[in-house]
């Protein structure tokens, strides 16, 4: 057995490949806060609900349809029948159907609820506990107007590096002369730095961690294992704050991204800690075998990967679909073992299973194919870290929060309302279905279906109409994601399904 810290290029055949699990925090965490109170319900349809908070997402988190896209009152209107029509399809549709109990769907939802849960992790473990350093950021203040125009050597040895910084600071050689002595290039790379700017920490902390001089050299910097950096300052154009507001934008900006930082590194040492000594080995002759089927998948162009995922269930938002053309070739390799979690063995087939609750997040976006191999392992490795960090939130009762089973239930409607749309449509439409505009089918079908539904349960409605009028909406198309998590859609896509702007049903909430 051979310790590794990478995937060469191919291992003796026979060989178990040990790989040390060095598990890095590439988590973009929610915003909300530990203490958050119970959510304000604004609808209330049977035991189902909707919040205000989810109104407001499903609103402005994802594009709306040109029918309800402003902001005024009968756009609101059309928001909220459209988001009861699908909570009443969900009820018709039941949370027992064959569809909704299939073993994707539930792994599905459950994928959903551990990554909320792994994010309130982050904020009991990280965010709470942040201690804003108020000197450091009226340090950060003075400078942070600054755009930096840097030129960098960015090299993987830190034995040279070091030497190249040694002979600027103690021979008449310029930063650029002792560049291309090394590199032997006519090039030397530049680019502007802000503080806002998504740069390595290192990087911003020492750009902007003090006032810094022209032709000032920063470094060597570390940035990761086989990544030096040294930088020379060319100039900056400095934006500085001068207004009131200006400066309370300002200080607001960097105190919310320093705390952000502090929370992420705090993490980091978390996770450190509840991985140490954990180790995952891999079976080099099925794992070879297995990333060849997997690598066409991931590594295409991105029309490519929008064409293969376009009209699927999943709003592209799932692993499941990828699979469709390799399923039969990894089923050959199911039940052969693919790797080991601290002796525990993973076999193929429970690799597969777990994608549709933990699609694979890859740590490098654009990959070359000899490249694949060593990043389907960290892709692994970071799955195994989220399932030890799903075992301590499940101990905290982290599933029993009100609003993370709110939100997975969100997800759940959402699914059983597509579901029972489908088969609807499918039995008033069975041929000429996908060749209508959807506009027609919502005048034709839908409409007429959701004001049945709404006279079915009217008396089961109950509208917080105050408080809906009280809501104000924006105008602006919007699309959230959150990156580099298995489930980047923040909210479900907004249904399509009625153009009624009447609230002529259910009754007015009587508030306590």
């Amino acid at each position: 057995m051979k310790q590794v810290t990478g995937l060469p290029t191919r291992i003796a055949k026979k060989q178990i490949l040990f790989v040390v699990l060095s598990f890095l925090f590439l988590l973009v965490c929610s915003k909300t806060t530990l203490d958050e109170p119970e959510e304000h319900i604004l609808v209330q349809i049977g035991e189902k609900n909707i919040s205000v908070d989810e109104f407001i997402r499903r609103s402005e988190y994802t594009v709306r349809p040109p029918y309800c896209r402003g902001n005024h009152n009968l756009d609101k209107k059309i928001i909220i029948n459209s988001l009861i029509a699908e909570k009443l399809m969900s009820i018709e549709a039941h949370d027992t159907n064959d569809f909704i109990l299939h073993d994707n769907i539930q792994a599905y939802l459950r994928g959903r609820k551990e990554q909320l849960m792994r994010q309130w992790l982050y904020e009991k473990e990280a965010r709470h506990k942040v201690v804003l350093d108020t000197t450091q950021i009226k340090k950060i203040f003075q400078v942070a107007g600054r755009r930096y125009n840097i030129s960098y050597f960015n090299i993987p040895d830190g034995d040279l590096v070091s030497l190249m910084a040694t002979k600027i600071k103690t021979s008449d050689k310029s930063f650029e002369d002792v560049y291309f002595e090394a590199t032997h290039l006519d090039t030397l790379p530049q680019r502007e730095v802000d503080w806002s700017a998504h740069e390595h920490d290192l990087i911003l902390d020492s750009l902007f961690a003090k006032p810094m001089l022209k032709n000032q050299i920063v470094g060597p910097l570390q940035i990761a294992d086989d990544q030096h950096m040294l930088i020379k300052i060319n100039g900056w154009i400095d934006r500085p704050a001068v207004s009131h507001s200006q400066i309370q934008e300002r200080w607001k900006k960097i105190t919310d991204e320093y705390k952000e930082r502090e929370a992420v590194r705090l993490f980091d040492q978390f996770i450190l800690n509840v991985m140490r000594g954990k180790t995952i080995e891999f079976y080099p002759d099925v794992f070879f075998q297995v990333a060849d089927l997997l690598g066409p998948i991931y590594i295409q162009t991105t029309a490519e990967k929008e064409k293969l995922m376009q009209d699927t269930f999943w709003q592209k938002d799932n692993d499941a679909e990828k699979y469709a053309n390799v399923q039969d070739k990894i089923k050959v390799f199911y039940q052969e073992p693919f790797f080991k979690v601290d002796g525990k063995t993973w076999t193929v087939q429970d690799f597969v299973d777990e994608l549709a609750a933990h699609p694979l997040v890859f740590r490098q976006k654009k990959m070359k194919k000899n490249e694949f191999g060593q990043q389907l392992q960290f892709a692994i490795m970071d799955m195994i870290r989220d399932k030890v960090l799903n075992e301590i939130a499940y101990k905290r009762g982290y599933d029993k929060i009100n609003v993370i089973e709110r939100r997975v239930n969100m997800w759940r409607d959402n699914l059983n309302y597509q579901s029972y749309k489908s088969q609807y449509l499918k039995s008033v439409l069975p041929d000429s279905l996908t060749e209508m505009p959807y506009m027609q089918v919502i005048e034709d079908y839908l409409n007429q279906l959701v004001d049945s539904l709404q006279t079915k349960y009217s008396e089961i409605i109950q509208v917080d109409v105050d408080t809906f009028n009280d809501i104000q909406l924006t105008r602006i198309d919007m699309s959230v994601t959150r990156q580099n998590v298995p489930f980047t859609k923040i909210v479900p896509s907004f249904p399509l399904v009625t153009t009624d702007n009447a609230l002529d049903y259910g009754k007015k909430m009587e508030m306590p």
